[in-house]
C-alpha cells in the first residue's frame, strides 16, 4: 500500500494535478484504546483527522500529546477528532496494557489505534517519530509532517482545512465524540518516576502521575508534599504551587531541586520556607539543543528527565536534546557537559560524543552513569577528562534484548536508571525487561539482581536509589509502588506510604490559545519557497545553498547564535542533507549564506521536498535598538534532474513575530 501510495503522489506531481488522495483505513490496527470500537475513516466523513503516529518510549512523541491536548481543547466543538496510531519501536511497546499505562501517564485521552505489526504505518507511507497525518473532511489527505509540529503552524493548518470544509460543505453538522475510557482509580502514587534518598533515610519520590513530589521519612510516613496534583507549571507555596511531570529529584538539605519533565524546566523546593522556586528552563520546549553556557532562566530545555548533585554542581540529564547539561547552583548558570544534539551511541571526547535520550543519572565521584534508554545502554562520563564510554548497549539505536553473561549488544531494553552501590555494584534498570540487573565489579558481564515477585512482578522500573542501610529503593512505575530491596537483591517488600494527601486533579491553569492563524503562513510552515524553473540536482554530491534574507527593516544580528534543522519529506530515499542539524554564528547583515551538502541517486527527473527549520536573531537595521529571536518553518521544493547543477541556490525569506 505505502508503494502504490507514494507511486500516486508521484503520478500526480508529474501531472501537476493537485494531490487528492484518500486516506487508507485503519483496519489493520490489533487493538484500540480508550475507545469502545474500532473506528473507521470513513465514518469520520466531515471532520478534520489528525493521526498522530507515536511510540510510547519516544521523547520527541511526548512533546508533541501535549499540543496535540490542547488542540482538542480548543476544538472540543468542532468537527476535529485526534486519533493516535501507535507504531512499536520496541518489543515490550507492542503489548496492548503497556500502551495504555503509558496514555493514562501522558493524559491521552483520545482514541489510538495499536499498530504492532507496523502495517498502518507502511500504508501510510511513514518514516519515523512523530508523524502527523491531517485528513480533509472529504477523506483525502492534506498534510503528513514528520518531527514536532510548531502549535501555531498546526492550528493554522487546521483552522485552514475547517475554513475549506464551510466553503465546500463537506463538514459535517456535529462533532464526533467517541465514548472512551474513564479516569483509572486512585491510588496512593501514579506512575512514580524516580526515587531519592539522603543520608538521614529520609526518601523523596516522584509522584509523577500526580504532578506532585512526596518527601518521606524513613518509615514511609509523608512529612511534606510539593504540588496540590493540578497539572501545570506554577512557582509559590508548596499548596498552590503546580508541577507537570516531575522525574530526576536531588536533595541537599533543606534544598530540594525538581526536573520537571514536561515543564522543560529545574525547580528548586525549599523545605523550611515550602516555596518553589523556578532555576532553569523557561516552561516552554526548547527547539534545539542546548549550544552554548548561558542564564540558567533564559535558556530553553528540551525535557530534563534526572538530576545528580555535587557541590554546587546539578547535572542534568537532557532527554529531549540528548545531553547532559550543568547547572551551578553559584553562577545561576548552565551549559552543555556531553553531546552535540545527534540521538546516537558515539564516544569520545565530550563535544564530539553522542547520546540517545539519557533518562537516568548515578554519580560517583569523578564519574557520572547514564542510562542511555533509546542506545538500550549504559554510559560512563569521566568529569575531569570529559570523555564518554559506553558500558553496554548499541551499536545501533535498534539493538536491545534481554540477557545476563558477558557484554554484548542486545542485552538491555531501554533502560531508564542507573545506581552506583558501595556493596551491590551499578546497578541498572532494565525497564522494559521489568528487570534489575547488576554489572560484575570489572565490568564485563551482566548478572541477574532482582527478577523475582513481591505481590506481583515489576513493571518498567524506572527509578533507583540507595538507602544508608545498603538498601534498594525501586520506583515500579506501572505498579504505582516503591520497593525496597536487600544489598543482595535475594529479598523485597513493598514500602508503604502513610499519609498521603488525596492528590487534585485537573489543570492549574489553562493553556493559553495559540493564535488560529498567521499572516504569511502555509499550513505549517512560514512560507512555501518557490522552486526555480528548470533548476535541480545532479545525482551524485552537490551543494545547497541557503541565502537567508532579513524582513525590510531589519539585520541579521552580527555575532547571534544561528540553527538549522533539516528534513528531506518527500522521496528521501533518493536525496539527503548533510548535516541534518548545523549551528553557526551569524556575520550580521542582510542576508546570510549557508552551505549544505547533497547527495542525490536518481535517473530521471523526480519532485523532491526539503522541510527547514531556522532559528535566528535579527535587529532593527537603523541602531539595532530592539533585536527579535526568530524561528521560522519553511518547506522547499526541490527538484532532481538527470541534467541538473552541481550548486542550487534559495532564499528563505525571514518572517518576524513583535
Amino acid at each position: 500500500m505505502s508503494l502504490c501510495l507514494r507511486r500516486r503522489r508521484l503520478r500526480a506531481m508529474e501531472e501537476g494535478v493537485p494531490e487528492r488522495i484518500h486516506a487508507p483505513d485503519l483496519t489493520s490496527a490489533t487493538a484500540w484504546l480508550n475507545v469502545d470500537r474500532p473506528i473507521g475513516i470513513r465514518e469520520l466523513r466531515g471532520h478534520v483527522v489528525i493521526l498522530d503516529f507515536w511510540t510510547y518510549c519516544c521523547v520527541n512523541c511526548m512533546h508533541v500529546l501535549p499540543i496535540l491536548r490542547d488542540l482538542e481543547e480548543r476544538h472540543a466543538n468542532d468537527p476535529v477528532v485526534v486519533i493516535g496510531v501507535h507504531s512499536a519501536k520496541f518489543d515490550a511497546e507492542k503489548d496492548a496494557q503497556r500502551i495504555e499505562a503509558a496514555m493514562q501517564r501522558y493524559g491521552v485521552s483520545h482514541p489510538v489505534a495499536v499498530d504492532s505489526d507496523m502495517r498502518i504505518w507502511s500504508e501510510y507511507a511513514v518514516r519515523s517519530w512523530p508523524t502527523l497525518v491531517i485528513i480533509r473532511p472529504d477523506g483525502t489527505l492534506a498534510a503528513v509532517a514528520p518531527g514536532e509540529p510548531e502549535p501555531a503552524m498546526l492550528e493554522a493548518s487546521v483552522a485552514a482545512e475547517l475554513e475549506r470544509g464551510r466553503r465546500e460543505g463537506t463538514l459535517a453538522r456535529t462533532p464526533f465524540h467517541p465514548r472512551g475510557a474513564g479516569r483509572a482509580a486512585v491510588s496512593t502514587l501514579s506512575h512514580p518516576g524516580k526515587v531519592a534518598a539522603t543520608s538521614h533515610g529520609r526518601i523523596v519520590v516522584s509522584d509523577s502521575g500526580h504532578h506532585r513530589v512526596l518527601v518521606l521519612g524513613p518509615d514511609g510516613a509523608v512529612q511534606d508534599t510539593v504540588g496540590s496534583g493540578l497539572r501545570g507549571a506554577r512557582e509559590g507555596p508548596f499548596a498552590e504551587a503546580a508541577l507537570d511531570d516531575p522525574q530526576g529529584i536531588a536533595l541537599d538539605g533543606d534544598s530540594l531541586y525538581i526536573a520537571d519533565a514536561r515543564a522543560h524546566s529545574i525547580f528548586v523546593a525549599d523545605l523550611a520556607t515550602r516555596e518553589l522556586t523556578r532555576l532553569a528552563g523557561t516552561l516552554e520546549l526548547g527547539r534545539t539543543p542546548l549550544l552554548e553556557k548561558g542564564i540558567a532562566k533564559q535558556t530553553a530545555l528540551r525535557s530534563p528527565w534526572d538530576l545528580a548533585l555535587r557541590d554546587h554542581e546539578l547535572y542534568v540529564a537532557l532527554a529531549g536534546s540528548h545531553q547532559i547539561a550543568m547547572l551551578d547552583l553559584r553562577e545561576g548558570t548552565i551549559e552543555p557537559v556531553v553531546g552535540n544534539g545527534r540521538e546516537a551511541l558515539i564516544d569520545g571526547p565530550a563535544k564530539e560524543a553522542a547520546l540517545a535520550q539519557p533518562s537516568g543519572l548515578s554519580l560517583q565521584g569523578d564519574v557520572l552513569y547514564v542510562a542511555d534508554s533509546e542506545s538500550s545502554g549504559v554510559r560512563a562520563i569521566h568529569l575531569r577528562s570529559r570523555r564518554v564510554y559506553t558500558l553496554a548497549g548499541g551499536p545501533g539505536l535498534f539493538d536491545f534484548g534481554d540477557e545476563i553473561g558477558p557484554i554484548r549488544p542486545g542485552m538491555l531494553q531501554h533502560p531508564l536508571a542507573v545506581a552506583a552501590t558501595a556493596s551491590s555494584g551499578l546497578l541498572v534498570a532494565d525497564t522494559y525487561n521489568d528487570k534489575i540487573k547488576r554489572f560484575s565489579p570489572d565490568g564485563l558481564r551482566l548478572e541477574s539482581f532482582f527478577t523475582g515477585a513481591i505481590d506481583s512482578k515489576l513493571s518498567q522500573p524506572a527509578g533507583l536509589a540507595v538507602l544508608p542501610s545498603g538498601e534498594i529503593l525501586v520506583a515500579d512505575t506501572n505498579n504505582h509502588r516503591i520497593v525496597k530491596l536487600s544489598p543482595s537483591g535475594e529479598k523485597a517488600y513493598e514500602l508503604t506510604i502513610r499519609n498521603a494527601p488525596t492528590p487534585r486533579y485537573g489543570a492549574a491553569e489553562k493553556p493559553s490559545d495559540v493564535a488560529a492563524s498567521k499572516e504569511n503562513a502555509v499550513g505549517w510552515f512560514t512560507a512555501i519557497v518557490p522552486s526555480p524553473a528548470g533548476i535541480g540536482f545532479r545525482p551524485g554530491r552537490a551543494r545547497l545553498v541557503l541565502d537567508v534574507a532579513a524582513p525590510e527593516g531589519f539585520e541579521i544580528a552580527a555575532g547571534a547564535p544561528w540553527s538549522l534543522a533539516l528534513e528531506i519529506s518527500r522521496r528521501s530515499d533518493l536525496v539527503g542533507v548533510q548535516p541534518e542539524f548545523s549551528r553557526g554564528e551569524s556575520r550580521g547583515g542582510k542576508t546570510e549564506r549557508i552551505e549544505i551538502g547533497v547527495s542525490a541517486q536518481h535517473e530521471n527527473d523526480v519532485d523532491s521536498e526539503l522541510l527547514v527549520q531556522l532559528r535566528t536573531v535579527v535587529c532593527d537595521a537603523v541602531d539595532h535598538a530592539a533585536c527579535y529571536p526568530v524561528k521560522n518553518s519553511f518547506r522547499v521544493p526541490l527538484r532532481l534532474l538527470e541534467d541538473g547543477q552541481e550548486e542550487v541556490r534559495v532564499a528563505l525569506p525571514v518572517e518576524v513575530a513583535r
